[in-house]
């Protein structure tokens, strides 16, 4: 039978046992709080070539933030349409997204400036031009500039055709696919825009309703386009860009745990895609050289003039910004 003194310890014990019970219900609480997944989407389908790079940096954060933070893919532009994804971001329907400027040019037209800069993304960050984009995000889209990839990957024109091609006048009265940022361009030589849906081009360009199309040095083979083409028209001008954006509200939230596992992955992609961007190329022009992809030069003054008309066209929409950002965002 047990002592009265066992009796009069019980009280003490049990105290002492709920407050341990409760410790451990605390850290588990903690331990559960801490981790938290956010919800992202990406302006093209995952498994194409402007969305790997983005997988591949939603990769890192779940492999090296488990228990802390993770980030869950919701779809391409089946389940937000691109154009829709900046918005989503702000208004906190998305956590995350990965998309183009173009795609939120009309909420920051600023951030297009960015597609004509001849510096890395470590560049811009060293010049202050990425903490200034930055800025503007924050102010407008609620939205924090996490990282970008795509620099160093220029956009082209394309001919289905071996037509005889020389010079840029020579383009003077053919009809393209084109997005708006090659209106500029186009105008100064007679070209003839279409502003057509990346699923439609193929049929578009097999039909002859266009003779070609402006696109990047990556991807003409996501949709098949390369099948049809015959001429890359040398050098490429501007610079593919596409920026991984995060609601500010939800970027604020962040414990330190948290946004360290965020900063480490964004300081990982941006040596990571260094490597990746080298590789990316190569195998995109071997594979043009091998499809019987030939290549026309027009001189370094056809890049050249893309890059004025567009930083002109941009300073008439938004003159003190992008006067603020053009010498940020160009080498000296």
């Amino acid at each position: 039978m047990p002592a009265m003194s066992d009796f009069r310890a019980m009280p003490r014990l049990l105290s002492a046992g709920l407050a341990g019970a409760g410790l451990l219900l605390a850290t588990q609480v903690s331990g559960w709080a801490q981790e938290v997944t956010l919800k992202a989407a990406v302006f093209v389908p995952p498994t194409t070539t402007y969305g790997i790079p983005f997988k591949r940096f939603v990769d890192r954060v779940n492999e090296t933030g488990k228990g802390v933070l993770q980030i869950r893919i919701v779809g391409g532009p089946e389940a937000i349409p691109g154009n829709n994804q900046a918005d989503a971001v702000k208004s906190g329907v998305l956590d995350i997204a990965s998309i183009p400027p173009a795609y939120y040019k009309s909420n920051m037209v600023e951030g297009d400036a960015q597609i004509l800069s001849d510096m890395t993304v470590a560049e811009q960050r060293a010049s202050g031009a990425y903490a200034a984009l930055n800025k503007i995000a924050n102010d407008r889209m609620n939205a924090v500039y996490l990282t970008t990839y795509g620099m160093g990957v220029p956009f082209h024109l394309y001919l289905t055709k071996e037509a005889p091609v020389a010079k840029p006048e020579d383009l003077s009265g053919m009809r393209f696919r084109g997005q708006p940022n090659y209106n500029a361009i186009f105008k100064r030589y007679n070209i003839s825009s279409a502003n057509i849906a990346p699923p439609e081009v193929f049929t578009a360009l097999e039909r002859g309703v266009v003779q070609g199309y402006g696109y990047p040095l990556w991807g003409i083979d996501d949709f098949g386009w390369a099948k049809l083409t015959k001429v890359r028209i040398d050098p490429g001008f501007y610079n593919v860009v596409v920026n991984i954006l995060m609601n500010k509200t939800s970027y604020d939230k962040l414990t330190p745990p948290q946004r360290k596992v965020i900063d480490d992955a964004v300081a990982w992609f941006e040596k990571d895609m260094i490597a990746y961007t080298d590789e990316t190329t190569k195998k995109s022009l071997d594979a043009m050289e091998k499809g019987g992809i030939k290549t026309v030069d027009f001189g370094p003054e056809w890049k050249k003039i893309a890059l004025e008309l567009y930083w002109d066209d941009l300073k008439k929409l938004s003159p003190d910004s992008i006067g603020k950002l053009q010498p940020l965002l160009t080498k000296k």
